[in-house]
């Protein structure tokens, strides 16, 4: 990672915690605790920014990345109305060709209930989208775009813990067996970049107490992602 990409992951925290205080001074029932990293909405902006510099620094035109609120992040979907994606890069020809979106997703808190939710999430989205596409719902498609996850897990005594989770019907895999939080994330993203799911995942860990930012991951590094994303731009181009 480079030291930009380290900072503004440290600065999804910040944010958090400004939403935080926020909403303490300005609610007459304000969230409380972690509640504001659910409802600001905003804790991650910076870091889709620095994600579309970075993409730029590749050769991807500016005026192609859309990054924050509007409607060339809202994309159709099968099985619900639309769905908005954190980030998306569309060509500015007549077809306006969808070459990639970016979704972007932190867990810091409530891990026992938060993680299955991400997860949850992030196969529901991913299904609906390729269902889209296959049914002709992003346009027209020189290329099949290119989907990226983004994940940034807070480090912190309740996410490194190992934990032994309660016995299933059926064995549970051995991958889960006695692992933490962050390792079951380290799992989850690693399979779906596997099975194929996402086209370019980024799992970035952090304990804002420290300042140390990490990657659990050699399959899920920053630099893959940017140039997995970046190879899609050059691919179409092509």
């Amino acid at each position: 990672m480079n030291r930009m990409i380290n900072d503004a992951v440290l600065g999804v925290y910040s944010a958090l915690e400004s939403a935080g205080l926020r909403q303490l001074q300005n609610s007459d029932n304000p969230d409380r605790g972690h509640r504001a990293e659910a409802t600001s909405g905003l804790h991650l902006d910076s870091l889709a920014y620095q994600i579309q510099l970075d993409l730029q620094q590749q050769g991807v035109p500016a005026e192609m990345i859309h990054e924050g609120r509007g409607v060339d992040l809202r994309l159709p979907g099968y099985y619900r109305r639309t769905k908005d994606w954190d980030l998306t890069i569309v060509t500015d020809n007549l077809e306006h060709d969808l070459v990639a979106t970016i979704e972007l997703k932190s867990i810091n808190s409530s891990f026992g209930n938060n993680s299955n939710n991400r997860i949850e999430e992030a196969l529901g989205s991913i299904t609906d989208a390729r269902a889209a596409i296959r049914h002709d719902l992003y346009g027209s498609r020189a290329y099949p775009p290119m989907f990226g996850y983004v994940m940034v897990v807070k480090a912190c005594a309740e996410s490194m813990r190992k934990t032994s989770e309660p016995n299933a019907l059926y064995p549970i895999d051995p991958a889960f067996q006695n692992t933490s939080y962050m390792e079951r994330f380290t799992v989850f993203c690693e399979r779906i970049l596997v099975e194929k799911l996402y086209d370019a995942v980024w799992l970035v860990a952090a304990d804002p107490e420290t300042g140390k930012v990490w990657e659990p991951s050699p399959m899920l590094t920053y630099e893959r992602f940017i140039a997995t994303i970046a190879a899609a731009w050059r691919i179409h181009e092509a």
